[in-house]
């Protein structure tokens, strides 16, 4: 018989091998099985009952888990066990019936001020001066200021788009045309989406981070390349966004979305309406849209969407964004 510490070492397996799932979904089921396995100890898998499950996820609800973490946590279960009952190691998954009794709770997403974003977005322009009288001194020198050039085009994309940090780290060389001003993002589930950036910075940023990329010996079509040349993970944009948040001296947490955040609700606080802000995202549904008509964020000018079908004309600044006509 096999029990659970054993069962979680192949199906982590088997997720990285044969069904080549990312390293992040790989340690985010790592650290919710793991967990669930300090809760039973050395059970073997045929042991674990529905009841033992539901006295499992009531015990994660009376401790300080948001319902979206405890909700994520059934998740892994429920894919956990199905994976086993595939195998024939249990012969009926026992979370197949498993949910969480209360509601999930609503979360407000996190916005930053105009402060902060003008702070985060300086931040790597204020080093690629600093970098740009040591570029040609050394190759580390060529590095460093690579890097900060890149991570600018970055931290604008991510502001003056809207663009998940998934759909970022995918994006490949082909899919930028600086010349019509044209991003396309291939979204979740094939939703894609092209975008159309007006801000001449935005553009001379993506005009000198590519040059110099192609200075460079890169063999993968990734638009984003770390110093090793290969493509950028979730993980690297990640890192890379903490450096830029820390020398921006902005010290509550935050993470990328923070800027998808900000810029739907900048947009909707001026007056754009829901259904083009849905589009803008990529959201599937308008409910997703929706949460931001409830952020506190101080009202503006008010902006208007290209109706040009899959395509945005976007014109952000430092500290706002204003969507125009084409």
């Amino acid at each position: 018989m096999m029990n659970v510490q054993q069962a979680i070492a192949d199906f982590l397996q088997h997720g990285q091998s044969v069904r080549n799932l990312s390293d992040r979904t790989i340690r985010a089921y790592q650290s919710d099985l793991t967990q669930f396995n300090s809760h039973v100890s050395q059970t073997e898998m045929v042991e674990i009952t529905p009841a033992a499950l539901e006295g499992y996820i009531d015990k994660l609800g009376t401790g300080s888990y948001r319902d979206t973490s405890i909700r994520r946590k059934v998740a892994a279960l429920k894919v956990f066990f199905r994976y086993l009952e595939d195998n024939g190691v249990v012969e009926e998954s026992p979370a197949r019936k498993l949910k969480i009794k209360r509601p999930v709770e609503s979360r407000v997403p996190v916005v930053l001020s105009h402060k902060e974003i003008r702070a985060l977005l300086t931040a790597p322009k204020e080093q690629i001066v600093e970098l740009a009288s040591v570029r040609d001194q050394s190759p580390g020198g060529r590095n460093r200021y690579f890097c900060a050039v890149r991570d600018n085009v970055i931290l604008e994309l991510l502001f003056s788009t809207g663009i998940r940090i998934g759909e970022l780290v995918a994006l490949d060389v082909a899919d930028v045309d600086v010349e019509t001003q044209t991003i396309r993002i291939t979204g979740r589930a094939t939703r894609g989406r092209a975008v159309s950036i007006a801000a001449p910075s935005v553009l001379e940023s993506l005009r000198t981070y590519i040059a110099l990329r192609h200075e460079r010996e890169v063999e993968t079509p990734a638009l984003f390349v770390g110093r090793s040349a290969t493509r950028l993970t979730i993980y690297s944009i990640e890192n890379i966004f903490k450096k830029h948040v820390r020398l921006a001296e902005i010290k509550r947490h935050i993470t990328p979305h923070a800027l998808r955040h900000t810029m739907a609700a900048i947009l909707v606080s001026s007056g754009t309406d829901i259904r083009d802000v849905q589009e803008i995202l990529g959201h599937a549904s308008i409910l997703s849209t929706q949460v931001y008509t409830k952020l506190p964020i101080q009202r503006g000018r008010r902006s208007t969407v290209s109706a040009t079908p899959g395509k945005l004309f976007v014109d952000p600044s430092s500290s706002r964004l204003i969507i125009k006509k084409r």
